[in-house]
């Protein structure tokens, strides 16, 4: 019989094909998920049964230990902090946390869909943001017209929701002039964070925002470079302050996934392959795994 692993796995979906056990609704591809180490029934081994990490994070007594998470050193910084914080406090908190909406903007290629704040249809050629709640299966998309969900969100930064590049100068010229001149107390990006009274308005949503490939720019090999001489200074210093040494992860778990984010957008699959076999490593697998690789 195969020693047991650690009693759980994380890591980002790798394809949409896996559904989670607590709410029974697809993990889609990249989002972060939780697997529960058991016992296979067909084969000598164990296997995942898969959940959305928030699905696992707002049960308690799950996850015991920091030790029992197989891959999480693997995460983005922000989803290994969700699990410590889920760890050192013993379970999911008390206080209702902000819906994290994941958004896209395009140009409507139809006049079918209803705007979900207004309820007046989103005509063919007008620009429309969609909205879903962050980790959540693809079950109907919710779109409103791009004014209606500025004035639910006005603090959005428009230019970085999926699709932006995608439009043309005149329709990002007309969304630029809808947001509102409200100084923003966090951070911009595709995900929008909601109150109690904005939940009903923004659905779940499918998202699939395109992005034009290049390929990749000379300076990622120095990045790598960057990273190796912060190993050497960190393992260099004999007493390290605790929090020192936290920055010191942070900012380099921040700069690998600034270096994988660029891969996605600027090379494609097949050339991630290409490279790999050219410097002769191993070129199969997902996407995410070439990534890791390179």
């Amino acid at each position: 019989m195969a020693n047991p692993p650690k009693p759980w796995k994380a890591e980002y979906a790798k394809s949409a094909r896996s559904s989670c056990k607590s709410c029974k609704n697809t993990i889609d591809k990249e989002n972060l998920r939780l697997g529960k180490m058991v016992q296979a029934t067909q084969f000598d081994g164990f296997m995942p049964m898969w959940n959305h990490a928030g699905c696992i994070l707002k049960k308690a007594n799950q996850i015991k230990s920091l030790d029992d998470v197989e891959g999480i050193e693997l995460l983005r910084w922000e989803d290994q902090q969700k699990i410590r914080k889920y760890v050192e406090g013993g379970g999911p908190q008390n206080t209702p946390s902000p819906v994290v909406m994941e958004c896209g903007i395009e140009v409507s290629q139809t006049s079918r869909a209803a705007c979900r704040r207004c309820n007046q249809k989103v005509m063919k050629g007008e620009v429309r943001i969609s909205t879903k709640p962050e980790g959540q299966g693809a079950r109907g998309l919710a779109w409103h017209h791009a004014n209606c969900f500025m004035e639910l969100s006005p603090t959005t930064q428009v230019e970085k929701l999926s699709g932006w590049d995608s439009l043309s100068a005149s329709d990002q010229l007309a969304v630029r002039a809808l947001v509102k001149k409200v100084p923003s107390s966090s951070k911009g990006g595709t995900k929008v964070e909601l109150q109690e009274e904005d939940k009903e308005s923004l659905q779940q949503s499918t998202l699939k925002g395109g992005a034009k490939r290049k390929r990749a720019v000379s300076g990622d090999q120095k990045s790598k470079l960057s990273r190796s001489e912060e190993n050497s200074n960190l393992l260099g210093n004999e007493h390290p302050k605790s929090s020192d040494l936290e920055s010191l992860l942070e900012a380099q778990t921040k700069e690998l996934w600034a270096l994988k984010d660029d891969l996605k957008k600027k090379v494609t699959t097949a050339e991630l392959r290409e490279m790999l076999e050219a410097n002769s490593q191993d070129s199969t697998g997902s996407e995410l795994d070439l990534r890791d690789r390179w």
